[in-house]
C-alpha cells in the first residue's frame, strides 16, 4: 500500500454512544495535512478547541480536545488523565480528542507508528489512572473503599 504525503498519521480517540451505553475507542487515524483545525473540529465534534502538551517517554506530545466540554450539557466522559493522582497535580480531558506533535516552528505535524503504539499504552496507563482517580474522589464524587 502506498503512503498518502497528504496525510498525517495523528492519534484519535473517540467516544461511541448507543443504547447499549459508552464505549471509548482509540488508535491510529489519518488527517490531511493543511487542514488540521478543520478535520480537528470534525473528529473531536466541537466548535472551538485547545492544545495542552505533555510528555511521555522523553517524547512531547499535543493533545487536542473540545475547549468547551465543561459547558455542555448532559454527563462528562473522562476520556484522558494528564498528571500524578494527587488533588491538584493533574488535568483531565473529556469526551473526544486527538494525540499530535508540533515541529520547531510550531506547526502541527504527525506521529511515527512507533509513536502510535506507545500512545496505545499511555492510553492504558491513563484509563487505568482515570478508574483509580474516580475510586480515590479526586474526580468529584464519593470515595471508594476499593
Amino acid at each position: 500500500m502506498e503512503k498518502d504525503n497528504n496525510k498525517m498519521n495523528v492519534y484519535i480517540a473517540e467516544l461511541i454512544k448507543s443504547e447499549r451505553g459508552t464505549v471509548l475507542t482509540s488508535g491510529t487515524g489519518y488527517i490531511t495535512k493543511g487542514n488540521f483545525l478543520e478535520e480537528a473540529y470534525r473528529i473531536i465534534g466541537c466548535r472551538c478547541v485547545d492544545c495542552r502538551s505533555f510528555e511521555y517517554n522523553d517524547t512531547e506530545y499535543d493533545v487536542w480536545f473540545d475547549d468547551e466540554f465543561l459547558l455542555k450539557n448532559g454527563p462528562l466522559y473522562p476520556t484522558l488523565f494528564l498528571g500524578e493522582l494527587k488533588p491538584n497535580y493533574f488535568d483531565v480531558i473529556c469526551g473526544n480528542f486527538i494525540i499530535a506533535k508540533c515541529n520547531e516552528e510550531g506547526e502541527t505535524i504527525g506521529i511515527s507508528t512507533d509513536e502510535a503504539k506507545e500512545l496505545g499504552s499511555f492510553m492504558q496507563s491513563s484509563i487505568a489512572k482515570l478508574n483509580k482517580a474516580a475510586h480515590m474522589g479526586l474526580l468529584g464524587g464519593v470515595k471508594s473503599a476499593c
